[in-house]
């Protein structure tokens, strides 16, 4: 008894392309909602939890990026806020930095772009980025479980 193929070697192909291409789509969906809630936690603070805003620049240096294999695949809007025309392309240009370390798999990596931002933090301890890792910490085991679901489906 033998089983005869009757579906082109092509179709197969195209139907794992087509699969490997819904679970990449799933997973940046998942890893820039976790990176825009991320950056929401770490910019939108009240005036009593966050550092005095003197120049915008820490603020804008504060962004994500999503990397796959070493490679950027999306940015987030690192916004210009008062006058911090320095911060985006801090924090873009170190977002990549770290994101190009990662040679395989995805990797979400969320700055604060300005050197003076872990001085903030600990002298002056007011968090900049402290709660929004606790955050994703916090958020990642189920976003992975919720993930596994919808690719399984």
């Amino acid at each position: 008894m033998g089983i005869k193929l009757v579906t082109s070697e092509s179709a197969i192909h195209d139907a794992i392309l087509k699969e490997m291409d819904r679970v990449n789509r799933l997973t940046l969906r998942a890893l820039s909602y976790l990176g825009e809630k991320c950056v929401i936690e770490a910019r939108d603070r009240s005036p009593e939890e966050s550092w005095i805003d003197r120049t915008g620049n820490l603020r804008s240096s504060i962004g994500y990026v999503i990397a796959s294999g070493g490679e950027i695949i999306k940015y987030s809007d690192f916004t210009v806020v008062k006058n911090g025309s320095e911060g985006p392309e801090t924090g873009k240009t170190l977002a990549e930095e770290i994101a190009r370390k990662y040679r395989s798999g995805y990797a979400l990596v969320v700055v604060a772009g300005m050197n003076y931002a872990e001085y903030v933090e600990a002298m002056d301890n007011k968090v900049v980025l402290a709660s929004a890792e606790l955050f994703a910490r916090q958020q990642l085991p189920s976003m992975m479980q919720k993930l596994k679901s919808q690719i399984a489906s």
